[in-house]
Protein backbone atom coordinates (compact mmCIF):
# COMPACT_ATOMS: atom_id res chain seq x y z
CA UNK A 1 0.00 0.00 0.00
CA UNK A 2 2.75 2.25 0.82
CA UNK A 3 4.77 1.46 -2.39
CA UNK A 4 1.19 2.26 -4.54
CA UNK A 5 1.00 5.76 -2.19
CA UNK A 6 4.72 6.71 -3.28
CA UNK A 7 3.90 5.80 -7.08
CA UNK A 8 0.63 8.29 -6.72
CA UNK A 9 2.75 10.96 -5.72
CA UNK A 10 5.45 10.48 -7.98
CA UNK A 11 2.99 10.38 -10.84
CA UNK A 12 1.46 13.47 -9.36
CA UNK A 13 4.50 15.00 -9.27
CA UNK A 14 5.65 14.22 -13.18
CA UNK A 15 2.62 15.41 -14.39
CA UNK A 16 2.80 18.86 -12.03
CA UNK A 17 6.72 19.07 -13.80
CA UNK A 18 5.30 18.77 -16.98
CA UNK A 19 2.67 21.33 -16.51
CA UNK A 20 4.74 23.76 -15.86
CA UNK A 21 7.09 23.02 -18.49
CA UNK A 22 4.18 23.40 -21.26
CA UNK A 23 2.82 26.58 -19.84
CA UNK A 24 6.22 28.16 -20.23
CA UNK A 25 6.30 27.34 -24.08
CA UNK A 26 5.07 29.89 -26.32
CA UNK A 27 3.04 28.22 -28.54
CA UNK A 28 1.31 25.82 -25.62
CA UNK A 29 -0.01 29.63 -23.82
CA UNK A 30 -1.22 30.73 -27.15
CA UNK A 31 -2.96 27.25 -27.77
CA UNK A 32 -4.58 27.53 -23.97
CA UNK A 33 -4.93 31.20 -24.40
CA UNK A 34 -7.05 31.27 -28.08
CA UNK A 35 -9.19 28.14 -26.65
CA UNK A 36 -10.09 30.28 -23.46
CA UNK A 37 -11.14 33.17 -25.51
CA UNK A 38 -12.97 31.20 -27.85
CA UNK A 39 -15.15 30.19 -24.76
CA UNK A 40 -15.55 33.24 -23.37
CA UNK A 41 -16.58 34.68 -26.65
CA UNK A 42 -19.16 32.06 -27.55
CA UNK A 43 -20.40 31.82 -24.07
CA UNK A 44 -24.36 32.33 -24.74
CA UNK A 45 -26.32 34.15 -22.11
CA UNK A 46 -28.92 31.76 -20.35
CA UNK A 47 -31.94 31.41 -21.41
CA UNK A 48 -34.92 33.55 -20.35
CA UNK A 49 -38.40 33.15 -20.02
CA UNK A 50 -40.10 36.29 -18.31
CA UNK A 51 -37.57 39.38 -16.44
CA UNK A 52 -34.20 38.65 -15.26
CA UNK A 53 -33.18 41.69 -12.66
CA UNK A 54 -29.61 42.23 -12.04
CA UNK A 55 -27.76 43.98 -9.85
CA UNK A 56 -24.36 45.75 -11.89
CA UNK A 57 -23.70 47.92 -8.48
CA UNK A 58 -24.06 47.42 -5.56
CA UNK A 59 -22.60 50.53 -4.16
CA UNK A 60 -22.99 53.88 -2.92
CA UNK A 61 -19.60 56.28 -2.90
CA UNK A 62 -19.05 55.21 0.58
CA UNK A 63 -16.86 52.09 0.81
CA UNK A 64 -13.79 50.95 -0.96
CA UNK A 65 -14.99 47.33 -1.80
CA UNK A 66 -13.27 46.57 -5.29
CA UNK A 67 -16.17 43.49 -5.82
CA UNK A 68 -18.83 46.46 -5.25
CA UNK A 69 -19.14 48.78 -9.00
CA UNK A 70 -21.80 51.92 -7.98
CA UNK A 71 -25.65 51.98 -8.23
CA UNK A 72 -26.93 50.54 -11.59
CA UNK A 73 -29.72 47.43 -12.26
CA UNK A 74 -30.53 45.59 -15.56
CA UNK A 75 -33.41 45.04 -16.34
CA UNK A 76 -33.63 42.29 -19.23
CA UNK A 77 -36.49 40.22 -20.67
CA UNK A 78 -36.34 38.32 -24.34
CA UNK A 79 -37.78 41.26 -25.88
CA UNK A 80 -36.17 44.35 -23.89
CA UNK A 81 -32.65 45.45 -21.83
CA UNK A 82 -32.98 48.58 -19.92
CA UNK A 83 -30.56 50.09 -17.61
CA UNK A 84 -31.43 52.00 -14.43
CA UNK A 85 -28.98 54.35 -13.52
CA UNK A 86 -24.76 53.53 -14.45
CA UNK A 87 -22.38 54.10 -11.76
CA UNK A 88 -18.63 54.02 -11.58
CA UNK A 89 -17.60 50.36 -12.68
CA UNK A 90 -20.86 49.13 -13.56
CA UNK A 91 -19.36 48.00 -16.97
CA UNK A 92 -17.62 45.54 -15.88
CA UNK A 93 -20.40 43.93 -14.10
CA UNK A 94 -22.61 43.85 -17.59
CA UNK A 95 -19.63 42.38 -19.05
CA UNK A 96 -19.53 39.80 -16.76
CA UNK A 97 -23.59 39.31 -16.75
CA UNK A 98 -22.93 38.72 -20.68
CA UNK A 99 -25.71 41.49 -20.97
CA UNK A 100 -26.89 42.50 -24.55
CA UNK A 101 -25.44 45.33 -25.24
CA UNK A 102 -26.05 45.70 -28.82
CA UNK A 103 -30.14 45.34 -28.15
CA UNK A 104 -30.43 47.91 -25.57
CA UNK A 105 -33.66 50.08 -25.30
CA UNK A 106 -32.35 53.04 -22.68
CA UNK A 107 -30.91 54.07 -19.93
CA UNK A 108 -33.05 55.39 -17.13
CA UNK A 109 -31.71 57.74 -14.54
CA UNK A 110 -33.10 58.40 -11.68
CA UNK A 111 -30.99 61.70 -10.36
CA UNK A 112 -27.65 63.34 -11.47
CA UNK A 113 -25.47 62.42 -9.08
CA UNK A 114 -22.23 61.08 -10.20
CA UNK A 115 -22.30 57.65 -8.89
CA UNK A 116 -25.40 57.51 -10.69
CA UNK A 117 -24.18 58.93 -14.09
CA UNK A 118 -20.41 57.82 -14.18
CA UNK A 119 -20.36 55.38 -16.63
CA UNK A 120 -22.72 56.39 -19.64
CA UNK A 121 -20.12 57.55 -22.00
CA UNK A 122 -18.47 53.26 -21.52
CA UNK A 123 -22.22 52.21 -22.13
CA UNK A 124 -22.98 54.37 -25.34
CA UNK A 125 -19.41 53.62 -26.31
CA UNK A 126 -19.59 49.28 -25.89
CA UNK A 127 -23.33 49.04 -27.05
CA UNK A 128 -22.19 51.36 -30.19
CA UNK A 129 -19.38 49.30 -30.45
CA UNK A 130 -21.64 46.28 -30.45
CA UNK A 131 -24.05 47.33 -33.33
CA UNK A 132 -26.64 49.01 -31.54
CA UNK A 133 -29.53 49.94 -34.28
CA UNK A 134 -29.73 53.54 -33.26
CA UNK A 135 -28.49 56.47 -31.23
CA UNK A 136 -28.77 55.87 -27.24
CA UNK A 137 -32.11 56.71 -25.45
CA UNK A 138 -31.40 57.86 -22.04
CA UNK A 139 -34.25 59.13 -19.79
CA UNK A 140 -34.41 60.89 -16.49
CA UNK A 141 -36.18 63.65 -14.54
CA UNK A 142 -35.94 67.37 -15.94
CA UNK A 143 -32.18 68.09 -16.37
CA UNK A 144 -31.07 65.19 -18.31
CA UNK A 145 -30.21 66.77 -21.74
CA UNK A 146 -27.94 68.84 -19.72
CA UNK A 147 -26.14 65.71 -18.11
CA UNK A 148 -26.63 64.36 -22.13
CA UNK A 149 -25.00 67.13 -24.02
CA UNK A 150 -22.17 67.71 -21.27
CA UNK A 151 -20.70 64.04 -22.40
CA UNK A 152 -21.71 64.20 -25.75
CA UNK A 153 -19.48 67.62 -26.12
CA UNK A 154 -16.59 65.12 -24.12
CA UNK A 155 -16.25 62.89 -25.88
CA UNK A 156 -17.20 64.08 -29.45
CA UNK A 157 -13.11 63.74 -30.21
CA UNK A 158 -13.65 60.64 -29.22
CA UNK A 159 -16.26 59.40 -31.30
CA UNK A 160 -15.13 61.20 -34.29
CA UNK A 161 -11.75 59.37 -33.58
CA UNK A 162 -13.47 55.98 -33.27
CA UNK A 163 -15.57 56.15 -36.71
CA UNK A 164 -12.30 57.19 -38.96
CA UNK A 165 -10.51 54.71 -37.55
CA UNK A 166 -13.04 51.66 -37.83
CA UNK A 167 -15.10 53.37 -40.39
CA UNK A 168 -18.66 54.55 -40.90
CA UNK A 169 -19.96 51.33 -41.42
CA UNK A 170 -19.06 49.69 -38.43
CA UNK A 171 -19.31 52.96 -35.80
CA UNK A 172 -21.77 55.22 -37.84
CA UNK A 173 -21.33 58.30 -36.72
CA UNK A 174 -25.19 59.38 -36.18
CA UNK A 175 -25.52 56.63 -33.68
CA UNK A 176 -22.47 58.03 -31.55
CA UNK A 177 -24.06 60.98 -29.70
CA UNK A 178 -26.68 60.06 -26.84
CA UNK A 179 -30.64 61.19 -26.76
CA UNK A 180 -31.67 62.53 -24.02
CA UNK A 181 -35.56 62.39 -23.07
CA UNK A 182 -36.85 64.12 -20.00
CA UNK A 183 -40.31 63.57 -17.60
CA UNK A 184 -42.14 64.91 -15.02
CA UNK A 185 -42.25 62.11 -11.89
CA UNK A 186 -45.55 60.30 -12.59
CA UNK A 187 -45.23 60.02 -16.06
CA UNK A 188 -45.22 56.32 -17.76
CA UNK A 189 -41.97 56.88 -19.97
CA UNK A 190 -41.97 53.77 -21.66
CA UNK A 191 -44.33 51.26 -23.36
CA UNK A 192 -44.96 48.48 -25.53
CA UNK A 193 -47.54 46.08 -26.00
CA UNK A 194 -45.96 43.78 -23.28
CA UNK A 195 -43.93 46.14 -21.19
CA UNK A 196 -44.35 49.46 -19.19
CA UNK A 197 -41.81 51.75 -16.58
CA UNK A 198 -43.58 54.45 -14.65
CA UNK A 199 -41.72 56.90 -13.10
CA UNK A 200 -42.24 58.24 -9.60
CA UNK A 201 -40.94 61.02 -7.38
CA UNK A 202 -38.63 59.96 -4.55
CA UNK A 203 -37.28 61.87 -1.53
CA UNK A 204 -33.54 62.81 -2.12
CA UNK A 205 -32.96 66.36 -1.27
CA UNK A 206 -31.95 68.78 -2.48
CA UNK A 207 -32.20 66.98 -5.80
CA UNK A 208 -35.42 68.26 -6.98
CA UNK A 209 -36.80 65.83 -8.30
CA UNK A 210 -35.47 62.66 -8.15
CA UNK A 211 -37.02 59.83 -9.43
CA UNK A 212 -37.80 55.96 -9.37
CA UNK A 213 -39.06 53.54 -11.24
CA UNK A 214 -41.38 50.78 -11.55
CA UNK A 215 -41.30 48.06 -14.67
CA UNK A 216 -44.42 45.78 -15.13
CA UNK A 217 -43.89 42.95 -17.79
CA UNK A 218 -46.50 40.02 -18.15
CA UNK A 219 -47.70 39.96 -15.07
CA UNK A 220 -44.43 40.37 -12.90
CA UNK A 221 -43.18 43.99 -11.93
CA UNK A 222 -39.55 45.51 -10.18
CA UNK A 223 -39.49 48.81 -8.63
CA UNK A 224 -36.13 50.71 -8.47
CA UNK A 225 -36.16 53.17 -5.84
CA UNK A 226 -32.86 55.27 -6.73
CA UNK A 227 -31.19 57.34 -3.43
CA UNK A 228 -34.26 57.85 -1.27
CA UNK A 229 -35.44 58.25 2.38
CA UNK A 230 -38.08 55.72 3.20
CA UNK A 231 -40.60 57.71 0.90
CA UNK A 232 -44.86 57.66 1.00
CA UNK A 233 -44.86 57.74 -2.55
CA UNK A 234 -42.36 55.21 -3.40
CA UNK A 235 -44.26 52.53 -1.30
CA UNK A 236 -47.53 53.69 -3.16
CA UNK A 237 -45.83 53.08 -6.32
CA UNK A 238 -44.77 49.31 -5.12
CA UNK A 239 -47.87 48.44 -4.17
CA UNK A 240 -48.04 44.66 -4.79
CA UNK A 241 -44.69 44.39 -6.42
CA UNK A 242 -42.69 41.36 -6.66
CA UNK A 243 -39.49 42.94 -5.98
CA UNK A 244 -38.19 46.26 -4.39
CA UNK A 245 -34.88 47.25 -4.89
CA UNK A 246 -34.22 49.88 -2.32
CA UNK A 247 -31.54 51.72 -1.32
CA UNK A 248 -30.13 51.47 2.33
CA UNK A 249 -28.47 52.99 5.32
CA UNK A 250 -26.69 50.77 8.32
CA UNK A 251 -26.58 53.68 11.20
CA UNK A 252 -24.89 50.32 13.06
CA UNK A 253 -22.03 50.75 10.20
CA UNK A 254 -22.18 54.73 9.73
CA UNK A 255 -22.34 56.07 13.20
CA UNK A 256 -19.11 54.48 14.10
CA UNK A 257 -17.74 56.12 11.33
CA UNK A 258 -19.02 59.44 11.94
CA UNK A 259 -17.36 59.45 15.57
CA UNK A 260 -13.60 58.55 14.46
CA UNK A 261 -13.97 61.12 11.79
CA UNK A 262 -15.20 63.60 14.51
CA UNK A 263 -12.54 62.49 16.61
CA UNK A 264 -10.11 62.97 14.22
CA UNK A 265 -11.19 66.61 13.14
CA UNK A 266 -11.60 65.11 9.80
CA UNK A 267 -13.87 67.12 7.28
CA UNK A 268 -15.42 64.12 6.28
CA UNK A 269 -17.31 63.69 9.14
CA UNK A 270 -19.79 66.21 8.15
CA UNK A 271 -20.75 63.97 4.60
CA UNK A 272 -21.09 61.47 7.22
CA UNK A 273 -23.57 62.85 8.86
CA UNK A 274 -25.17 64.86 5.93
CA UNK A 275 -26.16 61.40 3.94
CA UNK A 276 -28.32 60.14 6.88
CA UNK A 277 -30.66 63.10 5.42
CA UNK A 278 -31.44 61.56 1.98
CA UNK A 279 -30.80 57.87 2.54
CA UNK A 280 -33.57 55.39 4.08
CA UNK A 281 -32.26 53.76 7.22
CA UNK A 282 -32.39 49.81 6.27
CA UNK A 283 -34.38 49.21 9.47
CA UNK A 284 -37.03 50.98 8.60
CA UNK A 285 -37.67 49.26 5.63
CA UNK A 286 -38.70 45.71 6.04
CA UNK A 287 -42.46 46.69 7.61
CA UNK A 288 -43.17 49.57 4.66
CA UNK A 289 -42.67 47.03 2.14
CA UNK A 290 -44.94 44.81 4.18
CA UNK A 291 -47.37 46.80 4.42
CA UNK A 292 -47.35 47.62 0.62
CA UNK A 293 -47.37 44.38 -0.59
CA UNK A 294 -44.16 43.89 -1.47
CA UNK A 295 -43.35 40.11 -2.11
CA UNK A 296 -39.30 40.58 -1.92
CA UNK A 297 -37.24 43.47 -0.49
CA UNK A 298 -33.89 43.60 -1.65
CA UNK A 299 -31.47 46.08 -0.99
CA UNK A 300 -28.52 48.02 -3.00
CA UNK A 301 -26.33 50.99 -3.30
CA UNK A 302 -25.11 50.34 0.52
CA UNK A 303 -24.36 53.23 2.59
CA UNK A 304 -21.68 52.76 3.43
CA UNK A 305 -20.98 49.26 1.14
CA UNK A 306 -19.92 46.77 3.36
CA UNK A 307 -16.87 44.54 2.94
CA UNK A 308 -17.74 41.01 3.57
CA UNK A 309 -16.89 41.02 7.85
CA UNK A 310 -19.15 44.03 7.76
CA UNK A 311 -22.32 42.70 6.00
CA UNK A 312 -23.51 41.08 8.98
CA UNK A 313 -23.33 44.54 10.82
CA UNK A 314 -25.60 45.87 8.15
CA UNK A 315 -27.78 42.78 8.50
CA UNK A 316 -28.46 43.82 12.38
CA UNK A 317 -32.38 44.33 12.51
CA UNK A 318 -33.43 42.85 9.22
CA UNK A 319 -35.13 40.00 8.79
CA UNK A 320 -33.99 37.43 7.41
CA UNK A 321 -35.56 37.11 4.23
CA UNK A 322 -34.81 40.63 3.40
CA UNK A 323 -32.01 40.32 0.64
CA UNK A 324 -28.67 42.39 0.85
CA UNK A 325 -27.36 42.42 -2.59
CA UNK A 326 -23.56 42.39 -4.09
CA UNK A 327 -22.59 43.08 -7.30
CA UNK A 328 -24.27 40.48 -9.52
CA UNK A 329 -27.23 39.01 -7.38
CA UNK A 330 -29.57 38.14 -10.33
CA UNK A 331 -33.20 37.74 -9.45
CA UNK A 332 -35.52 35.79 -12.04
CA UNK A 333 -39.33 36.32 -12.40
CA UNK A 334 -40.67 34.02 -14.62
CA UNK A 335 -43.85 34.98 -17.03
CA UNK A 336 -47.12 34.39 -15.32
CA UNK A 337 -45.83 33.03 -12.10
CA UNK A 338 -45.36 34.39 -8.82
CA UNK A 339 -41.55 32.85 -8.30
CA UNK A 340 -38.69 34.65 -7.89
CA UNK A 341 -35.29 32.60 -8.21
CA UNK A 342 -32.50 34.21 -6.85
CA UNK A 343 -28.77 33.32 -7.69
CA UNK A 344 -25.95 35.13 -5.58
CA UNK A 345 -22.64 35.55 -7.07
Amino acid sequence: MRKLLYVVLAVAVLIGAAAAVVLNVPAAQDAIFKRVATAVMARAPEPLDGMRVIVCGSASPMGTDPERAEACIAVVTPEHFFLFDVGARSPLRMAQAKLPMARINGVFLTHFHSDHIAALPDVNLVSWVQGRPAALDVYGPPGVQSVVDGFNVAYGLDRGYRTAHHGAARLPAERGPMRAHAFEPGEVVWRDELLTVTSFAVEHPPIEPAVGYRVDYRGRSVVISGDTNAADSLFAAARGADLLLHDALSRTLLDPMIEAATELGLPVAQILTDVIEYHADATSLPARAAAAGVKRLALYHLVPAPPALAERMFRRGLPDDVILTRDLTTFDLPAGSSEIRIREP
